[in-house]
C-alpha cells in the first residue's frame, strides 16, 4: 500500500483524515457526536480533543468521503465545526 501525506489529506489509498475546530466541549457532547458521526458510511474513527483549545474534531474516513457531510451532521446536532485540514 502506497502511503504519503498529500494536499488532499489522503494518507493512503484507503484512508483520509479530516480535521476541524469545533465547539463540542463536554464529554456528553463528545459521546453524542461520536455516536452520530460513526453511523455515517465510510467514517472509520472519530476523536474529539477536549484538552485542545479548539476542541479538535478528527475524522478518519474513506478518501472519497466529503467533509461537507461532517459539517452538515455536526450542524444538525447543534454544534459548529470549521475545517482546519
Amino acid at each position: 500500500m502506497q502511503q504519503s501525506v498529500k494536499g488532499n489529506n489522503i494518507i493512503s489509498e484507503n484512508l483520509k483524515v479530516l480535521v476541524f475546530s469545533s465547539n463540542i466541549n463536554t464529554p456528553i457532547k463528545v459521546e453524542q457526536t461520536k455516536k452520530e458521526l460513526m453511523e455515517l458510511d465510510n467514517v472509520y474513527q472519530v476523536d474529539i480533543d477536549l484538552d485542545d483549545r479548539d476542541n479538535v474534531l478528527r475524522i478518519e474516513c474513506h478518501p472519497h468521503f466529503e467533509a461537507k457531510l461532517i459539517d452538515k451532521k455536526v450542524s444538525n446536532l447543534g454544534f459548529r465545526s470549521d475545517r482546519l485540514i
